[in-house]
């Protein structure tokens, strides 16, 4: 079968474990995922050729430039850890780099470029007994079967990055040929989160690109350590997203946020975070456009208008105040033109959707519509306490 041609959806999700330094873990990860990783960039190689022409001159090259060395002053493990996904996969550094980067721009200059994506929706309940996560994984219908888990345990000698992190231990869902982190995934200090992309109207290069700041949430030690991480104070976020977050305890206590971020301004001053608590006995839904925090975005793009449709379709579906309902909630299909499971769009598709259960200590994850398939595998939540 040829690299562009789309295979049906299948169920299907490799998992891989592995331990090491970044490097080490990237290159097993591009090694393991060779087949998948230059398939997919042969799928997408018109969107893809237009990100490396975009990156490779004039202003989007100087927006390269600096926002990767920013990125290796900041966070060099993870741009190792890219490498090696590079090296295991035998492709192009800058052919999996550009993936991470927002449209082309100038260093430290706003755009209102929009861009094309429909984006997931995350539905959360917090009630004794039940403390719930699930989240679509929406992504351009190249992406379909195109993904992959990681069970990542990292150690290195000497603290890495901006936050000193020596070891981390992680399990994540992960786009080809994509660090971890930008999809869902929990860690074993008990942080376990799902991201929304979000659309604001400016966006900045040479700042600190959401899927360096979403992988950098796999290492949180503790709520405050994540909000510190997605305040990037000094720099900043480059772009806007949603970050559902859990917090479990060692004594079973629990905390559960939304946690909104959009770009610092140009003085370097951090980004912009909101934060929305979810109490005991409440749940929250959260879809691809600013709910708490007031910025200017993308009211015309078709992220937005989507996920207005979605939100205001599971406003009249039977509250998500179990299990059952939250999963059917994400499952439903009858809007004709914004599902929430979106499955058969030529362009935009749910690839999977998972649901994290706490109280089970166990993530779930189903490939096709659980309205007509059942889960095809669960996942033990491992944490530090129980070893």
């Amino acid at each position: 079968m040829s690299p562009g041609r789309q295979l049906e959806r299948r169920s299907s999700l490799p998992v891989l474990y592995t331990r090491g330094t970044h490097y080490e873990v990237g290159f097993d990860i591009g090694r393991t995922f060779r087949g998948i990783i230059p398939n997919y960039l042969a799928a997408s190689k018109s969107f893809h050729d237009s990100l490396l022409k975009h990156h490779g001159e004039g202003d989007g090259k100087a927006a390269y430039d600096v926002t990767l060395e920013h990125l290796q002053k900041n966070f060099p493990q993870y741009i190792r850890e890219l490498q090696g996904i590079a090296d295991g996969a035998r492709v192009p550094f800058r052919h999996l780099m550009v993936l991470h980067l927002v449209t082309s721009l100038r260093p430290g200059v706003q755009t209102s470029a929009p861009e094309p994506n429909l984006g997931c929706t995350s539905v959360s309940l917090n009630k004794d007994g039940e403390v719930l996560l699930g989240h679509t994984e929406d992504a351009e219908a190249e992406m379909l079967n195109r993904i992959y888990i990681v069970e990542v345990e990292i150690t290195e000698e000497e603290p890495q990055g901006r936050w000193g992190f020596k070891k981390e231990h992680f399990t994540a869902l992960c786009y080809a040929g994509e660090i971890p982190g930008f999809c869902m995934g929990y860690n074993r200090h008990g942080v376990t989160f799902s991201i929304n992309v979000l659309r604001p109207r400016e966006i900045f290069s040479g700042k600190t690109p959401r899927h360096f700041l979403c992988r950098a949430l796999l290492a949180a030690d503790s709520l405050a350590t994540a909000h510190r991480i997605l305040e990037d104070a000094g720099v900043g976020a480059a772009d806007g997203f949603s970050a559902n977050v859990i917090h479990l305890a060692k004594d079973g206590n629990r905390t559960f946020q939304n946690i909104e971020v959009a770009p610092g301004k140009a003085d370097g001053s951090g980004s912009q975070v909101s934060t929305h608590v979810i109490e005991n006995g409440e749940h929250y839904i959260h879809t691809n456009n600013y709910q708490h925090l007031t910025v200017d975005e993308h009211l015309g793009s078709l992220i937005v208008k989507s996920s207005i449709s979605r939100r205001a379709r599971a406003e009249v579906l039977p509250p998500p105040t179990s299990r059952e309902r939250l999963v059917a909630m994400l499952s439903d299909d009858q809007d004709p033109v914004h599902p929430i499971f979106r499955n058969d769009d030529p362009v935009f598709v749910t690839t999977a959707l998972g649901l994290f259960d706490v109280v089970r200590r166990e993530w779930t994850l189903w490939m096709k519509n659980p309205k007509k398939d059942a889960p095809l595998f669960s996942l033990p939540m491992t944490f530090e306490w129980d070893e």
